[in-house]
């Protein structure tokens, strides 16, 4: 997974150069007569007094502030007015609650798959996976440019960053303020919380380490705009080296999560039974390139993780299992198209006879309640062996 992410980080360097040049056009300027209470027009001038104090690499303290819960909370209060300035519309509590389970796969404040922290007043969703959950408690509000978590405020049901507030609010002696909202923020919670089409496509074009996180991080796989942009963006890059390094793009596909757990993004294996063509199949033979490498020695050292030591032997089985279930259909519909359908059979065809406990494995588990598997694989197992009862006949 190292590797998409050095890829990832070429992407993102790219989009935040765009980002950056979107984003200097700051939205929300306008003097406005202040619609915040007085006492909270307070707390955040003092709060950016002490924040004024936060240890910075160019600047150290000898009392050095560090940022709490409440810099977060004043940042979403300031951050949730310039939204609404901008069009945005705060959901309902259902609705709010429908599509951070949908996105995010949050329910009941919970997370199954990757490591969060939940209060009454946000849900922290952390960017570094990797460390102890001990020290993503302790570092929960340092600097977001470091840390890479994302907000989820629970009253204004909004997604944010933690951010300096004098870089988003200007108070006058009068209290009369501007508030600065970048467009990215803008366009995030559009599209998360308002199903709003033209922030998508101004997404896709200038923030796509946001959309890429999305789906690298959080498992966010249903829309297939998202999952074009990510696929084709990394396969080209890897692909530019040599056509078989492709087969790294399965690492979306099938992941160890935050607990070790196997995760199979059934969102991204629909869109490459959608999208794969007579003379597009690229995807689907990447991915089968990767079910070999479930059962022989990374030689070439071309993981970072070897795959036949990653996955157990059920977790093995049941990537088998999704991977069949969209393969065997698409070949039987293209496989007369010997241009670029030069396998006339499945990746299981081959896998089954080299590896029997695999297969084993698939009925005991009732084909992972995949409906259509079953009769796929019977199938191709009367084929395997037709196909050695007529060798042993030709070769006695």
């Amino acid at each position: 997974m190292k590797t998409i992410q050095i890829i990832a980080f070429c992407i993102i360097l790219t989009a935040c150069r765009n980002e950056n040049r979107e984003n200097s056009l700051l939205t929300n300027q306008k003097t406005q007569i202040s619609t915040m209470p007085i006492k909270e027009i307070k707390e955040i001038k003092e709060h950016i007094e002490l924040q004024k104090r936060v240890n910075t690499e160019e600047e150290g303290f000898e009392n050095p502030y560090s940022m709490t819960s409440k810099d977060l909370e004043l940042a979403s209060t300031v951050i949730f007015e310039g939204l609404k300035n901008n069009g945005f519309k705060k959901t309902t509590e259902e609705d709010f609650l429908k599509r951070i389970k949908l996105i995010f796969g949050i329910e009941n404040k919970k997370s199954s798959n990757y490591k969060i922290h939940s209060t009454n007043m946000y849900i922290s969703l952390y960017g570094n996976q990797n460390l102890p959950y001990e020290d993503l408690i302790k570092n929960e509000f340092y600097n977001s440019i470091d840390t890479r978590n994302y907000y989820l405020m629970l009253k204004n049901h909004i997604i944010i960053e933690l951010e300096y507030l004098e870089d988003i609010i200007k108070i006058s002696k009068d209290n009369t303020y501007k508030i600065i909202v970048k467009p990215n923020l803008v366009h995030r919670n559009k599209y998360l919380f308002n199903s709003d089409k033209a922030s998508l496509a101004w997404l896709l074009n200038n923030d796509k380490p946001f959309l890429i996180a999305l789906l690298e991080k959080y498992g966010y796989d249903k829309d297939p705009k998202i999952n074009k942009m990510v696929l084709d963006s990394i396969y080209k890059e890897y692909t530019q080296t040599g056509p078989v390094r492709g087969q790294y793009i399965a690492t979306l596909f099938f992941i160890k999560d935050s607990y070790n757990q196997l995760q199979i993004r059934e969102g991204l294996l629909r869109y490459v039974e959608e999208t794969t063509s007579s003379t597009d199949n690229r995807l689907l033979y990447a991915l089968s390139a990767f079910m070999d490498s479930l059962y022989s020695e990374d030689r070439d050292h071309i993981y970072n993780e070897d795959p036949s030591k990653k996955f157990t032997e059920l977790e093995k089985a049941k990537i088998i299992a999704y991977f069949t279930n969209i393969e065997i259909p698409l070949i039987e519909k293209y496989k007369q198209d010997q241009v670029i359908w030069n396998n006339a059979t499945s990746t299981f065809y081959y896998l089954a006879q080299e590896q029997p406990q695999m297969v084993e494995l698939i009925k005991k588990n009732n084909y992972f309640g995949l409906p259509k598997l079953k009769i796929m694989i019977d199938e191709t197992l009367k084929q395997i062996e037709v196909y050695n009862e007529h060798y042993h006949e030709s070769n006695p």
